[in-house]
């Protein structure tokens, strides 16, 4: 997402994080773990919308909201999720949350 956005001629709201970033940090870490990356970015809009509306959760004027959508859409196109336990059939890398789900259950 910085490269993106500096490539785009603005300032990254990433700069001072990255600076930050350690190899060693276990949220750092915690990307090499997604599973599954669900294409969403026609949908930022909505996601957006709907992360203002909790702005206790989510600072409505913070670093989330600096980089235009336009440039999400082009560097990260997915919400990116991490399959921690399955009880159904499936393959990774998933790019559906409801891989392996069928209509009937079974006992």
């Amino acid at each position: 997402m910085h490269a993106e956005t500096v490539a785009a001629g603005l300032e990254s709201p990433y700069e001072e994080w990255l600076q930050k970033w350690s190899e060693n940090h276990e949220e750092d870490k915690a990307a090499l773990r997604v599973t599954t990356q669900v294409p969403c970015a026609d949908y930022f809009g909505i996601r957006d919308d709907a992360l203002r509306a909790h702005a206790t959760q989510v600072d409505p004027t913070g670093r989330w909201f600096q980089t235009p959508l336009d440039v999400q859409r082009k560097a990260w196109p997915t919400e990116d999720y991490e399959l921690a336990r399955s009880l159904v059939d499936t393959g990774i890398p998933e790019d559906d949350l409801f891989a392996g789900i069928t209509e009937s259950v079974h006992v």
